[in-house]
């Protein structure tokens, strides 16, 4: 049995307030040091969070509303097909853009000097990074605005049914879920593996003693991901392209709607394995935090000191 559509509101309301609470603590703090936001590897990570945060207060908002509603926020064409526009670019867009990182991060430790001069930095970053975002904004734009779509609207069915116009061919479908979905999940699970296992080969032909405490960062920043990807999206993507091979889709119908809904968490869920990698944020929200108790904890000391004086006299 499928996930009730007002459970499914709950689903997403939970984890939506603090992942964008999240989200905008993390973009302010990248974006008002300069040092940070013109490192080069803080670049993908920006582009991740700016990504996930259109998709929080776009696609998920109008999925929301259709789950309490039961109906699409506006019944125009224009709309619902824009509404599986910002869906499905937001969705891709992220996993193209996390595969691009597992990459650039083996190129940033191992091989740094492709990035010395600005033609190479333009070659080998700033291009590839915006290629990230093009790709998915022509190819869904092309499917969902461009090619012609005769599917009625169906006002009671989330996006309106228009991911039909991208699904109805099996041919498309079948390259959608390989190349959007499927091989960017193993690409990043096999990628950020083989980064971690490349370091610690080469530590160890290096003949130095491994200090686990350096690699702790990267342990949270990589296996978090690795395991969202692995968990989240793999399963209902083989099975999206199942069905695109010929798999009548009545196998299977509830768990693939259920795993297609989750597949949403990933970007819920990307800001948080961002900040485990950021242990001095952490440490600047916990002294945020604790303002007010450190304040109420030091003044009666201080106020004792200043006061000793007056006593002994």
């Amino acid at each position: 049995m499928a996930i009730p559509s007002s459970t499914r509101f709950w689903l997403q309301l939970v984890p939506l307030i603090p992942s964008l609470i999240v989200t905008f603590i993390i973009l302010y703090y990248f974006l008002k040091k300069r040092a940070l936001r013109t490192a080069l590897h803080n670049h993908v990570i920006i582009l991740l969070l700016s990504v996930g945060l259109i998709e929080e207060l776009s696609g998920v908002v109008w999925d929301m509303y259709f789950y309490r509603n039961g109906v699409t926020p506006v019944s125009t064409t224009v709309f619902c097909s824009s509404w599986a526009f910002m869906n499905s670019i937001t969705i891709v867009s992220n996993y193209i853009l996390m595969t691009w990182a597992s990459i650039e991060r083996h190129i940033l430790i191992f091989h740094s000097d492709w990035f010395a001069t600005r033609m190479k930095r333009l070659l080998f970053h700033y291009i590839p990074l915006m290629m990230c975002i093009l790709y998915p904004v022509t190819f869904y734009f092309v499917m969902l605005f461009i090619v012609p779509c005769d599917i009625p609207l169906k006002l009671t069915a989330q996006e309106c049914g228009r991911y039909s116009c991208v699904t109805r061919n099996p041919r498309i479908s079948l390259y959608d879920s390989i190349a959007h979905c499927i091989l960017p999940a193993f690409a990043i699970v096999i990628f950020s593996a083989a980064l971690f296992v490349r370091v610690l080969c080469q530590k160890y032909r290096a003949h130095q003693r491994i200090n686990w405490k350096n690699y702790k960062k990267m342990a949270y920043q990589l296996f978090p991901i690795s395991f969202l990807y692995t968990v989240l999206v793999l399963p209902p993507m083989i099975m999206y392209a199942a069905y695109s091979g010929g798999l009548p889709r009545t196998v299977a119908r509830d768990y693939y709607s259920d795993a297609i809904f989750f597949v949403q968490w990933v970007i819920f869920f990307t800001p948080f394995a961002c900040a485990i990698s950021l242990p001095e944020l952490s440490t600047k929200c916990r002294n945020a935090i604790l303002f007010w108790q450190r304040r109420h904890t030091v003044g009666p000391v201080q106020l004792l000191t200043a006061s000793r004086p007056n006593a002994h006299q």
